[in-house]
């Protein structure tokens, strides 16, 4: 009989362009120096649902709104189930799990098109299988991201227009008053420097975080 300590799982949320992706990889940077395997993941995948989702969001595939949300549903429970780099197989093997998104942004994007208690239902086949020890909320006002967008010289998605922004900003608000206290949601403000959200980012994974994984499960 072996011990082996549980992987960690947190989670990064926001709107686009709220600093996410940066600071998934400096926390994983931090978790890494303290001698942890990590592993950096994000939704959509890119496993084949996920790559669908991509060219839906792209105009290349068109797919109507109801039929994105139901597929972010398949994308997520294979990308917690997947044989291969399944979030619960590294997780069972004592490797920390950094994600960018998670459900909540189903249900702060897809809740301006359909029903918000249709997408958290939906979501529960998910939900049931894994909630986040601690997901990081990266508040940033939806002009100020939409500035930022416009900054950089890529095309934008389906998405990233300031009426979906602000309605993805006003439903992450919802969703996390109703779900805040069960899926352990911390709000950071993401308007300062990267440094600046880096260091609060490290003190909400210290503060809220750290015990939660010092529990042992045993694997024959």
């Amino acid at each position: 009989m072996s011990i082996t300590t549980r992987g960690r799982f947190i989670v990064f949320e926001g709107i686009d362009a709220s600093g996410k992706s940066t600071q998934v990889n400096r926390l994983a940077e931090m978790v890494s120096a303290a001698g942890r395997k990590v592993h950096i993941t994000a939704e959509p995948t890119t496993g084949p649902i996920g790559s669908l989702i991509r060219q839906a969001f792209s105009g290349r595939t068109p797919l109507d709104d109801r039929v994105i949300a139901a597929l972010f549903v398949a994308d997520r429970i294979d990308h917690l189930t997947n044989e291969r780099d399944g979030i619960l197989e590294l997780l069972g093997r004592g490797i920390d799990v950094i994600s960018d998104r998670y459900y909540l942004s189903s249900v702060a994007y897809h809740s301006s098109d359909i029903d918000m208690n249709w997408v958290v239902r939906a979501n529960e086949l998910s939900t049931d299988l894994l909630l986040p020890d601690l997901t990081i909320y990266l508040d940033v006002a939806p002009a100020v991201a939409l500035r930022r967008l416009q900054s950089r010289a890529q095309q934008t998605d389906k998405f990233e227009v300031f009426e979906r922004l602000s309605a993805a900003h006003n439903n992450y608000e919802r969703a996390i008053e109703l779900l805040g206290t069960r899926d352990n949601i911390q709000v950071i403000s993401a308007d300062g420097t990267l440094e600046e959200i880096a260091v609060e980012v490290q003190a909400v994974v210290n503060r809220s975080a750290g015990d939660v994984f010092q529990q042992a499960i045993s694997t024959v």
